[in-house]
C-alpha cells in the first residue's frame, strides 16, 4: 500500500495496514489496539472492519478502516 488516505463510502479514511506500515508496528498489534478502542461505544463509529487478501498466500485477513478521529485516537496511543 502506498496511500495513507483512501476514499471509502465518500469519506477519507486510512487502514490499519497503512498505519502499521507507516509507524513500523506489527499489524496484529495495531489490530489489538483498535479492538481495545472499540470497547468504548463512543469510538465505535471511527472504525469499520474490512479484510484484505495477502499477496503471497491469497488468504483473507482482517483489517480496519478508520476516519480521522479514529486515526488520531489510535496513533496518540503510539506517541503518548
Amino acid at each position: 500500500m502506498n496511500n495513507l488516505v483512501v476514499i471509502q463510502k465518500r469519506q477519507a479514511v486510512t487502514t490499519s495496514l497503512q498505519v502499521a506500515e507507516t509507524f513500523e508496528k506489527e499489524h496484529r498489534n495495531v489490530l489489538r489496539d483498535i479492538e481495545g478502542l472499540l470497547k468504548n461505544e463512543q469510538t465505535q463509529n471511527y472504525f469499520s472492519k474490512g479484510e484484505y487478501e495477502h499477496p503471497q498466500n491469497k488468504q483473507k485477513y482482517p483489517m480496519y478502516y478508520m476516519n480521522r478521529d479514529g486515526f488520531t485516537l489510535l496513533v496518540m496511543g503510539f506517541t503518548g
